[in-house]
């Protein structure tokens, strides 16, 4: 049996999710047929990188202009070779646990903290397994998302393509499947109706929107969730706050004028809510991006980690799918105006259908499998 290693990092909900989706498209694919193994070798990084994880949230929510500038100084492969050279040095130990403890046909990485370190151990430490890349960033990635010396790259976009062939990724070795998210995620979102709207105290006439910001719950979802439940709007709102238990208590205590208000933590049927919403409101983060695109919603982004976000925003923009409006005020504007044109709803649906690829873990399964066999 054909051993299939995802490697993935708890950097923020879409490494994981994407690794998680791959899995699923194996279990669809061919059920029995791989030994498929998630795995998260992080915390057998050296110091400081073991602590990345803990320390992303801060990171996100803190001074943004910190990040945007440490993104932009260190994209690209000629700028970042200082980072890349620390990254590897810390990596050997986990380069090591990786390959002793976890061998495999094929390697597959869904974070670039992987792609960076362990194509370089490979030949120094004897592996010469196949390494595929899946870059989890529709536009605007980063350098590292790439590496020159791996078998195969799978790219979600055309413009993540190109991004590939500029950080010197052979073209022949690129794919474009879409982004990886569950292969069930559009029946689940089909099988939701008007029992689950109706089983939340929703009714069916008025518009519901569903505000998330990701698993933990990120960036400005408290202050865009105020702005919207302490307006006059006609509007029903569903916000899933994630693991970020402080604004859902907060928004839990927080009187409404005429907005309908349920608030969740974090929990597993989000596609399940986005079946039953009008409208999605959300950070631009590139698997919940991609997710909206499966539901059909409109999608009205109302915050984006500076850099690799950015070109989901343009993107989704662009492409007539949906708007941004990046402070709470301009949220509820925006869905004022929307509220009050029902076919501009209706066109950005359009649009964000004609985005998605919801076959897009069963097309990486498949070319992850071909390079194993």
């Amino acid at each position: 049996m054909s051993r299939i290693v995802l490697l993935y990092a708890d950097t923020g909900g879409g490494h994981r999710s994407a690794a998680e989706a791959i899995a699923r498209g194996f279990d669809i694919l061919c059920p029995g047929k791989y030994e498929v193994t998630l795995v998260n070798a992080i915390p057998h990084m050296a110091y400081p990188y073991n602590q990345m994880e803990r320390t992303y949230p801060a990171v996100v929510n803190g001074p943004r202009i910190l990040h945007q500038l440490a993104f932009h100084a260190t994209n690209s492969r000629r700028r970042s070779w200082i980072v890349r050279t620390l990254l590897r040095l810390s990596g050997r130990k986990m380069a090591r646990f990786v390959f002793d403890h976890h061998p495999a046909d094929v390697y597959v990485s869904c974070s670039p903290i992987y792609t960076q370190v362990l194509p370089h151990y490979m030949p120094r430490m004897g592996c010469a397994t196949p390494f595929v890349v899946v870059a989890t960033d529709l536009v605007s990635g980063h350098a590292f998302n790439y590496a020159p010396e791996t078998n195969l790259t799978l790219v979600p976009t055309e413009y993540a393509r190109r991004e590939a062939i500029d950080n010197c990724v052979a073209p022949d070795r690129i794919v474009i499947t879409g982004q990886p998210v569950s292969p069930d995620l559009r029946a689940h979102t089909r099988a939701a109706g008007n029992a689950l709207r109706a089983e939340l105290g929703f009714d069916q006439a008025s518009p519901l929107a569903l505000l998330i910001g990701g698993g933990d719950g990120m960036g400005r979802l408290g202050a865009t969730a105020r702005a919207i439940v302490q307006s006059d709007l006609s509007l029903q709102l569903l916000v899933v706050c994630g693991r970020n238990s402080a604004v859902k208590q907060e928004l839990d205590h927080l009187p409404a004028r005429q907005v309908r208000l349920k608030t969740f933590g974090f929990v597993n049927t989000v596609p399940e809510l986005m079946g039953i919403a009008d409208i999605l409101i959300t950070k631009a983060g590139a698997a919940t991006v991609a997710e909206g695109f499966i539901a059909g919603l409109p999608l009205l982004i109302y915050d984006a980690v500076p850099g690799q976000e950015d070109g989901n925003v343009t993107y989704v923009v662009q492409e007539g799918a949906g708007a941004w409006r990046p402070s709470p005020d301009a949220v509820v504007t925006e869905l004022r105006r929307m509220l009050a044109d029902p076919e501009s709803i209706t066109r950005m649906r359009h649009a964000s259908t004609h985005l998605a690829r919801p076959d897009a873990a069963l097309d990486i399964a498949r070319a992850v499998a071909e390079i194993g066999d």
